[in-house]
């Protein structure tokens, strides 16, 4: 089965689960690390997914779908994407998500550890703290679409907010948080809070290290 057909076979899967944004990413990952695996490699693909994009889904429904579509006619498959994948890789005049590196890693951290750092908290108090980093990101010299997403993200979650911040961006927003927190909390409870998410985090098998957030 040629490249084409395979990526069009994934493409037709992922496509009742993701939105566009987040599809293009999602193939260029499978293209560049799992196309050449086979089928039974999809299952390290979608765990892969599940930690980049933060989304819960029934993975083995989503398995059923993929293998479903890679041994179905082609003539049922939606049309070959690749187009619009070579457009976004080249960035189409915008910043394009990487794939893998540290990057990659340093937002799978960033989320699983914003993650925990909100569930320390008073879940009234969650609110709040996005909205104050939402209004505080003038600082962190993002372009606007960039920092219109990070700030979609941060009133209404999601992972593609994060896709065009590197690990330096991703270590401000963890500071800014921090600095809310010390509106909120007072400084002495923020830095508590924040050391005690952080050593929970490093006792995960998390892609990038967390202290390097700090």
């Amino acid at each position: 089965m040629s490249l084409s057909v395979r990526r069009r076979a994934i493409y037709t899967g992922l496509m009742g689960h993701f939105a566009e944004d987040e599809l293009l990413p999602l193939l260029s990952l499978w293209e560049a690390k799992y196309a050449d695996k086979p089928s039974f490699a999809l299952n390290e693909f979608l765990a892969e997914v599940a930690s980049r994009t933060g989304r819960k889904f029934e993975r083995a429904k989503l398995y059923r779908e993929l293998v479903g579509a890679l041994t179905a006619s082609p003539n049922k498959l939606l049309p070959d994407p690749e187009p619009r994948l070579q457009a976004w890789r080249q960035g189409a005049g915008k910043r394009a998500e990487e794939v893998s590196g540290q990057d990659v890693r340093a937002r799978q951290t960033f989320l699983i550890l914003s993650g925990m750092l909100f569930d320390e908290l008073e879940p009234a108090l969650v609110p709040s703290l996005r909205r104050f980093a939402a209004g505080n990101l003038g600082g962190m010299q993002l372009e606007t679409e960039a920092r219109l997403r990070l700030r979609g993200w941060l009133e209404q979650g999601g992972a593609s907010g994060l896709a065009a911040l590197g690990l330096e961006d991703l270590r401000r927003l963890l500071n800014l948080l921090y600095i809310g927190l010390c509106e909120y909390l007072g400084p002495i409870a923020a830095d508590h809070t924040l050391s005690r998410t952080v050593r929970r985090a490093s006792e995960l098998d998390l892609p990038f290290p967390p202290e390097q957030l700090l």
